[in-house]
């Protein structure tokens, strides 16, 4: 089996995202380049069907093409997006979309994030929420990867980094939420620190309410 190794550990992250309550059985999907040509990618349903409990023969090894070189199932249509990453930031190894509870509130009112975390705060003040466009469509594959091209250059430009990380995120108007990182597991650990901070956030307004106040 080619990539098996990377495989099972695909299988390994995307089932603790869909236990953690970070991806679910609507869909999501991942990809990670792990050659100069391959990449390997969750198949299209397996979130329905089963419910992210997947085996290494349901990810996928394509090629720049995208044509299936093993494994079992179609492309996610949601993969122009992937592509669209890797090819405007060339650090990006591994992408990650994902519907998680918390962050999908933001993501349907169509509101930029307040960065409360210190876990986040090199990314700066507010995590994006992209301007909306119609799920697997080339238009939100582009407004991305415009955004990536964009995001990424300041981003190596003032070398924002924390722990050696490099990995950033946006919102998707209406549908969810997208992770770049040069590894699959520093993007699994940026989409939690992405719901942490949604989860904080969305809880602290319920304490303002009542008249407390942030302490910087």
């Amino acid at each position: 089996m080619l990539y098996e190794a990377e495989r099972r550990e695909m299988c390994r992250i995307v089932k603790s995202m869909f236990d953690r309550w970070l991806a679910n059985a609507a869909g999501g999907n991942l990809s990670c380049k792990v050659s100069s040509n391959h990449y390997i990618m969750t198949a299209s349903g397996l979130s329905s069907k089963y419910l992210w409990d997947i085996g290494p023969e349901n990810i996928l090894v394509v090629d720049d093409n995208l044509n299936v070189i093993e494994g079992e199932g179609r492309v996610t249509r949601e993969i122009n997006m992937h592509m669209e990453i890797y090819r405007n930031d060339d650090k990006v190894k591994a992408v990650i979309h994902a519907h998680p509870k918390e962050l999908m509130v933001y993501a349907c009112m169509g509101i930029d994030m307040p960065v409360v975390s210190e876990a986040l705060e090199y990314l700066g003040e507010t995590i994006p929420c992209l301007p909306y466009r119609p799920a697997t469509t080339q238009e939100l594959a582009e407004l991305v990867g415009k955004w990536t091209s964009e995001f990424s250059k300041e981003f190596k430009e003032k070398e924002l980094v924390m722990e050696d990380i490099y990995a950033y995120g946006a919102l998707l108007r209406r549908h969810g939420v997208i992770v770049a990182s040069d590894n699959l597991h520093s993007a699994n650990e940026m989409l939690e620190r992405l719901e942490t901070n949604a989860y904080v956030h969305i809880h602290a307004a319920t304490l303002e309410s009542r008249g407390y106040k942030y302490n910087r």
